[in-house]
């Protein structure tokens, strides 16, 4: 049976998990992403999570259609919680909110032993998930945007590593992005916007500290796209 081919935002995930790993795909729906490993023999085993029954049973019909039954088990899980330490080196966290993203990981006191990576694909607040990377000691490895059906997606490889959380003011704000790739770009550019309009409501809320601090990243943020420009 002839494969699916992932998206550019799960295929961007796909591309950080290490190969060979143990994988653990939360909030997996389909399970797109183990089926698509495991049939390409990248992983070892996948552990498929989801909060919902009716995911599950969709994710169940792929792995069996695919058959790789013996490589992706199917787990009820409300993010980890049921996910054993032992199940898990690559930990994909794809397709939710940024808050909810980092409230999985803050749940899940392990994920800062034995080298595990997280690979994470949040869909909004993306500045908060990073906030909370930083505050419990995960360093943004790298970074990456992709564009898929006129969105733009971000995806972050993370490892619990306090002495890397990142230099200067874009960090946490926007992680490991690099200007000269063109998708990069175009989201630092449009996270710069958004940037810009909370800073102008904190000014107008009598909040003038924070607003000097997120003009401080704008123009931290501005220079490294201008460098990158004026370099092309």
């Amino acid at each position: 049976m002839r494969l699916f081919s992932l998206g550019e935002r799960l295929s961007l995930c796909a591309s950080m998990v290490r190969p060979g790993a143990l994988l653990a795909d939360v909030g997996t729906d389909h399970a797109y992403l183990p089926v698509w490993m495991a049939r390409n023999g990248l992983i070892r085993r996948a552990v498929a999570s989801d909060v919902r029954a009716g995911p599950l049973e969709r994710a169940k019909k792929n792995i069996e259609r695919y058959g790789v039954g013996n490589l992706v088990a199917v787990r009820l899980s409300d993010g980890l919680d049921a996910v054993q330490p032992s199940e898990a080196e690559d930990i994909v966290v794809a397709g939710m909110g940024g808050l909810m993203i980092a409230e999985i990981i803050s749940r899940a006191p392990w994920l800062k032993e034995g080298g595990r990576h997280l690979i994470l694909q949040p869909m909004t607040r993306a500045e908060d998930l990073r906030r909370s990377l930083s505050d419990q000691g995960f360093a943004i490895l790298r970074e990456r945007a992709v564009r898929e059906e006129h969105h733009l997606y971000t995806a972050m490889l993370c490892a619990y590593s306090p002495g890397r959380r990142g230099k200067g003011l874009l960090f946490p704000y926007l992680g490991g992005l690099n200007a000269s790739v063109p998708e990069d770009r175009s989201y630092l550019l449009r996270e710069g916007k958004r940037l810009r309009a909370k800073a102008d409501g904190l000014r107008l809320q009598g909040d003038t500290a924070g607003a000097a601090r997120l003009f401080s990243v704008l123009r931290e943020l501005e220079a490294l796209v201008l460098t990158k420009e004026t370099e092309g």
